[in-house]
């Protein structure tokens, strides 16, 4: 069970995060069912083989990421591990705490959506700096109905399953390297590898425990996507219509206070990783350092989401890149010990 419950909390924190937003507004970006489906179901192949690497660069080492990084590349690990991960969490915090939460802010209250992502990121930063405790344990307390309430909207939402068959010819690779870049890149690649070390003891059963939890997050995000195309509504914030649908006004409301704890107990760790690389790289303090994220984050958040996107594309093939390249030089390291 102690296996188990960090596991489960690990799957229920990455489904309740990139899944209920990017995935299902998709579907209206790509406006191809065939192209969406194919997509998805080789980001989550992918997926599920990434998280394999990372978890037994944890097993394999018995170490965090960074200790792992000093061992492998010297005294610049920390650096160019800073570096890697920046160039994913960036990109992956103005789409989650910079736009995203912002569409949710401005739904709430109509302020417009560059005041609401200023105001998030502020929230956001002050809570990761320490300040609102009691306010982040309620929001993460709230944040947990997000996935009960998605599954009962899977079963009240009248839906037949059209499946839709998935073919190799017709995967977007760009948008392929932007969901990885996203969903296993940056702060994921620091959780899994340090669970990986946490549960090193039991060998090869933690790389299983992690390709279930993955397991569990690609089904989640398969039914998700059909629900998506079968509603017929576009972005921003699909479910959100599919929810006005079930349900009314007061229900909508509910389902957006929700996603919105959901982005903030996802945005704030974000931060505190933010904050620590650009320490890293710049040496300065924490707090400075908090300053000069927010404020990067801020400025990708003003692109375009297409924009975005495209940039993650690009930083999810140097995460993809390293993740393997690491784990390379980490079996030629055990080697060279035995």
């Amino acid at each position: 069970m102690w296996m188990i419950l960090p596991i489960c909390c690990l799957a229920i924190l990455h489904i309740a995060g990139d899944h209920v937003a990017v995935i299902p507004d998709l579907a209206s970006i790509l406006g191809n069912k065939e192209v969406y489906v194919s997509t998805l179901y080789i980001f989550i192949i992918f997926g599920l083989l990434l998280s394999t690497i990372l978890v037994w660069i944890g097993v394999k080492t018995g170490e965090e990421l960074v200790v792992v990084m000093k061992e492998l590349y010297g005294l610049q690990g920390k650096r160019i591990l800073a570096f890697v991960i920046l160039s994913v969490c960036i990109p992956a915090s103005a789409l989650t705490g910079g736009y995203y939460a912002a569409q949710v802010l401005h739904i709430l209250t109509g302020i417009s959506p560059l005041v609401a992502s200023f105001i998030c990121l502020l929230l956001f930063s002050v809570l990761a700096a320490g300040y609102g405790r009691c306010l982040l344990i309620l929001s993460n307390y709230i944040g947990l109905l997000l996935v009960p309430l998605l599954l009962i909207l899977l079963f009240l939402f009248d839906f037949k399953l059209d499946i839709v068959m998935p073919r190799f010819s017709s995967v977007n690779w760009q948008l392929v390297l932007g969901l990885l870049g996203y969903n296993v890149g940056g702060m994921w690649s620091i959780l899994v590898v340090e669970m990986g070390a946490y549960l090193s003891q039991k060998g090869y059963i933690a790389i299983c425990l992690i390709l279930l939890a993955k397991s569990v997050e690609g089904v989640f995000t398969i039914l998700i996507a059909y629900l998506v195309l079968v509603a017929n509504i576009s972005g921003p914030l699909a479910l959100a219509g599919i929810v006005s649908q079930v349900g009314g006004a007061a229900m909508v409301f509910t389902f957006n206070i929700i996603l919105f704890c959901t982005f903030t107990n996802t945005m704030v760790p974000a931060m505190l990783v933010n904050a620590r690389q650009v320490s890293s790289i710049i040496q300065i303090s924490f707090l400075p350092a908090l300053t000069v994220a927010g404020i990067i984050i801020y400025l990708v958040s003003c692109m375009r989401f297409t924009t975005i996107l495209w940039i993650m594309s690009y930083s999810g093939f140097i995460m993809i890149v390293f993740i393997i390249y690491t784990a390379y030089l980490v079996h030629k390291y055990r080697e060279n010990q035995q």
